[in-house]
Formats: C-alpha cells, sequence, structure tokens
C-alpha cells in the first residue's frame, strides 16, 4: 500500500505541479501545555495511517530542538516514491507537521494535527460545496500552454537572485481579524502591488490561486478533498465576485505523458499563479493550541504563498517565498505588507 499511496500523492499534484518544488505542506502548532510524548504521537499516527491507508508509512517521531532548522527540511525535502508522505516533529510545547499535498489539503493536515494531540478539531470553513460548468481538462491545458507562453501571469518582483534551495518562511500573530477567503485574496493582491511598486516595478496580470475545500471544517478528516482556483484580477476587482462566478479548475488526467511532464518542467517559471493564498479559517481546539502557523505550498512564477490560520483570539499569517528571491528579511518585508492590507480590508464595513 506504501507505493500505492505514494503514486496516488503525485498524481493529485498532477500534471501542473511545478517539478522543482516539494509539495510539502506545514503546519505549526504552538500549544498551550507541553506536548505529548513521542511515543504516544507514533501511536496515534499508526493508528490514522492503518484507518486511513492513502497516509502511506507511519514516519519516525522527530524532536525539534532546532525547529527552524527542521521546518525548512520538512518543507524542502522530496518525497521520494515510497517513502513517508507525513513527516512530525515535536518540541516541548510544539508540534511540527508536514505532508505531501497530494495526501491532504489544508483542513486534511488540521485534521491530522487533531489526531496527534487527540482532541477534538474544526474550523468554521464553510467550503465551497457543489460547483459545476468548469471547462474539460484538455481545452485548460491548451490555455494554459498559450498563457505561459505568450501572456505568463505577473509575478512578485524577486528581492535578490541567487541559487540558494529551499523556501524562507515568516509569521506574524495578530489580534483576531475577521476576514473570509476572497478579503484574503485582495490582501494579497494590494500587497503585491505595494511591493512591486517599491521595487519600481509594475503589477500587470495578476492571477491569484486559491485553495479551497469541497467541504466545511465542521468535523474534518485527514484526507485531500479541495478545489484549486485561478483568479484573474483586474486592478480593483471586486474578488468576491470574481470568486463566486469562477468554477474551480478541472481535475488532473489519471496519466500524463512524458511529453506533458518534459513541458511542464521547462515552462515552469512561467507556468502557475501571481501568488497563493490558503487559509484554515477560525479554527477550534479548546485550550490545547495558542496559535497556529500555516504554511501552503509556494510555487507558481513567483514562488509565493500566503497563509491564514486562526485560533482563540489570535490570526497568525504567514508567508512561504523562495529562498533563491527572497531572503528570511525581505520575506517578513512581503509579509508586513500582506499583514498591513488584511488589517486595513479588516476594517472597512463590508470586508469580506
Amino acid at each position: 500500500m506504501t507505493r500505492l499511496a505514494s503514486d496516488h500523492a503525485h498524481r493529485v499534484v498532477g500534471l501542473y505541479g511545478d517539478p522543482t518544488v516539494s509539495w510539502s505542506i506545514l503546519l505549526e502548532a504552538d500549544l498551550g501545555t507541553a506536548a505529548p510524548e513521542p511515543e504516544k504521537l507514533r501511536a496515534r499516527l499508526a493508528a490514522a495511517v492503518q484507518q486511513y491507508p492513502h497516509l502511506g508509512a507511519v514516519p519516525e517521531i522527530e524532536r525539534a530542538d532546532d525547529l527552524p532548522a527542521t521546518r525548512d527540511r520538512f518543507a524542502s525535502a522530496p518525497y521520494e516514491r515510497t517513502a513517508p508522505l507525513l513527516r512530525v516533529a515535536v518540541g516541548e510545547s510544539t508540534l511540527l507537521v508536514a505532508a505531501h499535498h497530494g495526501a491532504l489539503d489544508g483542513l486534511g493536515l488540521l485534521s491530522l494535527l487533531g489526531i496527534l494531540l487527540d482532541v477534538p478539531v474544526s474550523s468554521r470553513a464553510k467550503g465551497i460545496g457543489e460547483r459545476t460548468g468548469g471547462k474539460p481538462f484538455a481545452l485548460s491545458a491548451v490555455q494554459r500552454l498559450a498563457e505561459a507562453l505568450f501572456a505568463p501571469p505577473g509575478r512578485i518582483t524577486p528581492d535578490r537572485r541567487t541559487e540558494a534551495a529551499g523556501d524562507v518562511f515568516a509569521a506574524r500573530h495578530e489580534p483576531r481579524l475577521r476576514l473570509g477567503a476572497a478579503g484574503f485574496v485582495a490582501a494579497a493582491a494590494r500587497a503585491t502591488e505595494a511591493w512591486n511598486r517599491a521595487h519600481g516595478a509594475r503589477t500587470a496580470r495578476v492571477v491569484a490561486a486559491l485553495g479551497a475545500s469541497w467541504r466545511s471544517g465542521a468535523a474534518p478528516e485527514p484526507v485531500h478533498d479541495s478545489a484549486f482556483f485561478r483568479l484573474r484580477l483586474r486592478p480593483g476587482a471586486d474578488v468576491a465576485a470574481v470568486l463566486g462566478n469562477q468554477p474551480p479548475e478541472p481535475d488532473f488526467p489519471a496519466r500524463s505523458s512524458r511529453l506533458a511532464r518534459l513541458g511542464t518542467r521547462v515552462l515552469a517559471s512561467r507556468l502557475g499563479s501571481t501568488f497563493l493564498v490558503s487559509n484554515l479559517g477560525v479554527v477550534s481546539t479548546g485550550d490545547t493550541v495558542r496559535s497556529l502557523a500555516f504554511y501552503p505550498a509556494a510555487s507558481g512564477r513567483s514562488g509565493v504563498a500566503f497563509g491564514a490560520a486562526t485560533t482563540g483570539g489570535t490570526t497568525t499569517l504567514t508567508v512561504r517565498a523562495r529562498r533563491k528571491d527572497f531572503d528570511a528579511a525581505a520575506a517578513g518585508r512581503l509579509l508586513d505588507e500582506f499583514r498591513d492590507a488584511v488589517q486595513d480590508a479588516s476594517a472597512e464595513p463590508r470586508a469580506t
């Protein structure tokens, strides 16, 4: 089953899965009590894998003595075929959980956190329910190819250019912010414009990627059941209206040709989106978790992903960006632009 689980996870990422990134998503929980012992975590994880075989092999539970270094490794190390699709590290009061995005989506990762902590976990995320009318995959693929060749999505201007591998991370803990998916996307677009303007660059052809669950977060399970939206945003666009009228991207075919995979690799720097946004919503964990930092996968032209999660009275905003284009300080400045835009949107009377 391990091989089948691995093949399934890589297939879910699909034809457009940027081959230059690991597709590892991470959730970092700051706990209000001491973290469970590794033996308990492994036993709970083994039970989950038995119930959900698509999660693959049970990984070793690591000690997060150097949390930034562990986070970097969990995020950047590729998921080799037949290797575990889950990664778990524990500190004194911190739990770091990572997974291949083809095995779990954001709510699935949140569910796994609840299993590991042995507490009920839920999110107020409503899910998108049933949506129809999307285009066939073949037509979408042709359109994406034409876009990559002739009018690729705009990008967030790199702060530097080096040969460094992996990603950089930044997080900001803010008093609880009331904002929905469209509001976070609009804030990311404003942050992109402000960042590019400060770097002397125009912002054109913004394409926002948005990950959204088909299901609500009331009782999440450790599965992948999410939709992917690509929103073309003109200046001043009503993001909520664009999202309401936009069908999700079609699912990938079960198989892809070698030529298609080669084309994806060649055009990786021109495919994708300007940025990705993913919000776990308002998360309930009782009093177990004080804050949650969610780091979605950073791919696309800019290699930048904005994340958000709220628990208790704290909203944690994050940015994950390619290290070759941004150092830690630059990622922090970009996140500050995002935070300011989110705060402005939250203060508006009709924030969405």
